[in-house]
């Protein structure tokens, strides 16, 4: 996915001209530190500011409130990549790339406390599934198409129940602390295409 594809998610009001993508991917980065170590209820702006060495105004100017930044971090942080021009198995990297963020401590600790937001039903668990979880589920449901047209997976595969045995194998791997061997991707992907109906 391109930055292109990462800004057409985030609501347009909050997009801003002239945004620098590095500061972007540094407040990003920061955010999840601090969310991970802080929790959500003692996440603050002035912390990432801190973090990142800049001031709290530009960060205020740019995302407006705490739960507006962590909302656009979690995007940043969890929109899978593009694949490569021409790659083999789309099925396989969909997997790799989930297997990659879940091998993160950090994103994994701050994806359960934005699920769990969402589980209690607060104004930020609903925000979380709107404006996060869901748009990002039709990118996977895109790059899922992609591998349907590439004679992956049958023309009649339900692709929402393929993301969630994806992301249910792999959370409870995660869970259990199983590594995932090199093979894991191609073996779960071949599954899958078997599989899924």
């Amino acid at each position: 996915m391109s930055p292109a594809d990462v800004e057409a998610i985030i609501p347009t009001e909050r997009r801003g001209r002239g945004r620098s993508k590095k500061l972007d991917a540094a407040i990003a980065a920061a955010t999840l530190k601090v969310l991970v170590q802080r929790g959500i209820s003692g996440f603050s702006i002035e912390g990432v500011a801190r973090e990142v060495g800049c001031s709290k105004t530009s960060i205020y100017r740019r995302y407006g409130t705490r739960e507006n930044l962590i909302l656009e971090a979690a995007i940043y942080l969890l929109t899978p990549g593009d694949p490569p021009i021409g790659a083999h198995g789309m099925v396989a990297w969909l997997i790799e790339s989930r297997i990659t963020q879940l091998s993160r401590p950090a994103y994994v600790a701050a994806a359960a406390m934005l699920m769990d937001e969402a589980t209690r039903g607060t104004e930020l668990g609903r925000r979380y599934i709107d404006e996060v979880f869901e748009p990002l589920r039709r990118v996977r449901i895109a790059i899922a198409k992609r591998a349907i047209a590439a004679g992956e997976l049958r023309p009649d595969a339900d692709l929402n129940l393929l993301l969630d045995a994806i992301s249910g194998t792999l959370l409870f791997r995660t869970w259990h602390r199983v590594e995932a061997d090199a093979q894991l991707p191609e073996r779960l992907a071949a599954f899958f295409a078997n599989g899924v109906g």
